[in-house]
């Protein structure tokens, strides 16, 4: 039977008022889809790969692309872009999961944080380079991004910020902003000096998570959606993955879940159980702004804003003209194995005091939609990509919310992983260490509400005048 996923699906609520649930901005502005069929039956190929989203697509695109006469396969549980690929900010950042320049710096110093930075400088190349080469529209904008300091929080997050740029071999793609023109373009007093980074911009993820399967598909890759995996026997020479209605077996497997990875059959014996812990953030955009209102704002590079400080906010502009945002106070920590994106009502009702808190200039801008995405976070803050405990099992996880140009670079090097080549991706350090692990699945929920909590002393700090407090979700 023939299914077709319309472009939108909503829910009447009381009131009257209309939120979409389960979908995102992005489902909304794409065409309507049709499923691949789900795997039916048995089926041998040489690689298996889990997960259908940026990460396992950009696997699959790659190693049809290094390999051609590979047989490779790819299971999704719902459809491409369900996940995190589907349901994000919008935006192409240059960001080593959720690390800033000084955390990574400190951390693991300059030189393997310039290898880590230009790993996603690559991702970024991918990025563009695929929509040429496979014509894939996704209303791309190559805008750059503005990180800007909070003016209560004084400048010095960009000034150091700046610094270690150059330690990093950055600088040509940075421009320091003083807080005078960033008040100017952006017309908000409450920022301070900002860094205009040149790289990557703005687009529409789900086009090109689909764009990516149909590429991937037009090299051969057979791409199964509503096929989940109901176990993982790697005991024989082929590994063999049962779903409902089918039987794959597999010489290498790539596990590509990233939020999703603890919830995997046998993720403790596979040895990813406490790899990451899952994070939903929830993210609201606006009614189309009208020419007098964006003439109000500014905003002249279009660019999106992420503010530099542990009071995290994300803005950016779409190409249909809202602005679509996110911010710590819209998360929260699953405790169980509820991991359903959901709509949120309070932000249907604060969301807009929030942005006007930034933006005085976008007081009474309606909010349109809310949804909500899972986000993958790793105890170390960087993204896990590399061998499992098996070594014929390959899987990347760990996205932070910034996932999609480390994504696209991830599914290069685990496809090269799995051909078994030496690259400066397959041996990059990040690649090749050995990773930290949560130390347990409940402790593990309960640090992640501290990167929640670090928000709200963040916004007490400045003395609560960037947002309305919100309750912890419980």
């Amino acid at each position: 039977m023939e299914v077709v996923i319309p472009n939108t699906s909503a829910e009447k609520l009381s009131g009257g008022s209309i939120l979409n649930r389960s979908r995102s901005h992005w489902w909304n502005t794409s065409d309507s889809y049709q499923p691949s069929a789900p795997l039916v039956g048995q089926a041998d190929v040489d690689v298996c790969i889990v997960g259908g989203g940026i990460n396992g697509l950009s696997t699959a695109y790659h190693l049809k692309k290094l390999e051609p006469s590979l047989e490779v396969a790819l299971l999704e549980a719902e459809v491409v872009g369900f996940g995190a690929s589907g349901r994000n900010a919008g935006q192409i950042i240059m960001k080593f999961g959720g690390t800033s320049p000084e955390r990574l710096v400190g951390s693991y110093g300059a030189e393997r944080a310039r290898e880590a930075w230009n790993y996603i400088h690559r991702g970024i190349a991918l990025i563009q380079d695929l929509r040429l080469d496979e014509d894939i529209d996704c209303d791309y904008a190559n805008t750059g991004t503005m990180n800007v300091c909070l003016r209560i929080e004084g400048d010095g997050h960009v000034d150091e910020a700046m610094r270690l740029m150059e330690r990093m071999g950055q600088s040509q793609y940075v421009a320091y902003v003083e807080s005078e023109r960033v008040e100017q373009e952006l017309g908000s007093n409450q920022f301070g000096a900002a860094y205009h980074e040149s790289r990557g911009g703005q687009f529409n993820p789900l086009k090109l998570v689909r764009g990516l399967k149909r590429a991937a598909e037009r090299r051969g890759a057979r791409v199964y959606e509503n096929s989940p995996v109901a176990s993982i026997d790697t005991t024989e020479n082929l590994m063999t993955l049962h779903t409902g209605l089918g039987v794959i077996r597999c010489k290498k497997l790539v596990l590509a879940t990233n939020a999703f990875t603890h919830l995997l059959p046998g993720a403790r014996r596979l040895g990813l159980a406490r790899e990451q812990t899952p994070l939903m953030v929830k993210g609201v955009i606006t009614q189309p702004l009208s020419p007098q209102q964006w003439e109000r704002v500014g905003w002249p590079r279009r660019a999106g804003i992420n503010i530099h400080s542990d009071l995290f906010y994300s803005f950016a502009p779409t190409a249909d003209g809202r602005i679509l945002y996110v911010g710590g106070y819209y998360t929260s920590a699953p405790w169980d194995r509820n991991l359903a994106p959901e709509i949120d009502t309070r932000l249907k009702r604060v969301g807009p005091d929030h942005l006007a808190a930034f933006f005085p200039a976008l007081y009474g801008v309606g909010v349109a939609q809310t949804w909500g995405g899972p986000i993958s976070i790793t105890p170390d803050w960087i993204p896990h990509v590399g061998e499992a405990r098996d070594p014929r099992i390959l899987y990347a996880c760990g996205c932070w919310g910034n996932g999609m140009p480390c994504g696209m670079q991830n599914g290069r090097t685990l496809a090269e992983l799995a051909l078994g080549k030496h690259t400066e991706n397959a041996d990059a350090w990040f690649v090749t260490r050995k990773k930290r692990k949560w130390p347990s699945r409940i402790l593990a929920a309960f640090l992640a509400k501290g990167v929640i909590r670090k928000r709200h002393v963040a916004n007490r700090r400045i003395g609560g005048r960037m947002t309305p407090p919100l309750r912890f979700p419980r």
